[in-house]
């Protein structure tokens, strides 16, 4: 199933979101359904059916629409005397912003990336769904070899795959503790200053010229947010998923790092 390349299906196509998204937050996952949604756009399941084969391309969907990597080139293109330090920092940053402003984004994020979803959505979708997935891994790669090549980091190919799992792996483990709301408060400290403490213990074993300070975590979140807070639906778009998608073959991740103007 193609996503849209013109304008008024890609309008269709984001009103249609929109109103998947809506129930999603209201309903759960669990209890969406097809015709609800078509009742809820206004229009038929024939019509659902041009842009959507099934219900796991909508959640693919909506994940790809809301996730972060849709706004990293925005923000290196305002700020673009970041170190390669702050850009290793960004989706992680960029994650828990797009969580205090979504409903539905842990829910998507972690039901998305379960291979009893994505491997029932259409070819397309999971093609662009695995290509955005590695592009996430790549930003990290490819900011830690910069941090390398600008002497902000000592550290081997070895050490920098290393690092990158560890960054990774902490993302997804504390999302998912946190926002699962199961863990009783006494077992939980505050999550900012925890996000804080064991991203400074993990990137304190490699040789930082710099290391990671409250400061500079400090600075880094508070423009985070504060572009959050002006552009957060700005780039929650068929069109911004779809400028991303920019290179066929391989991994996007290149394409992360390319400037763009800002919408």
């Amino acid at each position: 199933m193609k996503c849209p390349t013109e304008a008024l299906p890609m309008m269709r196509c984001n009103q249609i979101l929109d109103a998947a998204e809506q129930l999603i937050e209201s309903q759960g996952i669990v209890s969406f359904k097809f015709s609800q949604l078509a009742k809820e756009v206004g229009c038929s399941t024939g019509t659902l059916y041009k842009f959507f084969e099934r219900k796991e391309d909508v959640l693919v969907c909506l994940f790809l629409r809301s996730a972060t990597s849709n706004h990293l080139p925005i923000f290196i293109n305002k700020y673009p005397d970041l170190t390669a330090q702050e850009k290793v920092l960004l989706p992680i940053l960029f994650t828990f912003e797009t969580i205090k402003r979504s409903k539905s984004f842990f829910t998507l994020r972690s039901v998305s990336v379960n291979t009893m979803v994505w491997q029932l959505a259409s070819d397309e979708k999971v093609d662009r769904f695995k290509k955005r997935i590695n592009a996430f891994w790549g930003w990290f790669t490819d900011s830690l070899n910069e941090a390398v090549a600008k002497g902000e980091l000592d550290a081997t190919p070895l050490q920098v795959k290393e690092l990158v799992q560890g960054i990774t792996f902490f993302l997804t483990g504390s999302l998912t503790q946190f926002e699962s709301q199961l863990i009783a408060p006494e077992y939980l400290s505050n999550r900012r200053e925890t996000c804080y403490r064991h991203l400074a213990r993990l990137m304190g074993q490699y040789k930082w010229a710099k290391p990671l300070t409250p400061e500079l975590f400090d600075s880094l979140e508070n423009r985070s947010s504060s572009f959050f807070d002006k552009h957060y639906r700005d780039h929650m778009s068929c069109s911004a998923c779809s400028a991303l998608s920019c290179s066929p073959a391989n991994s996007e991740a290149p394409c992360l790092h390319k400037k763009v103007s800002a919408a």
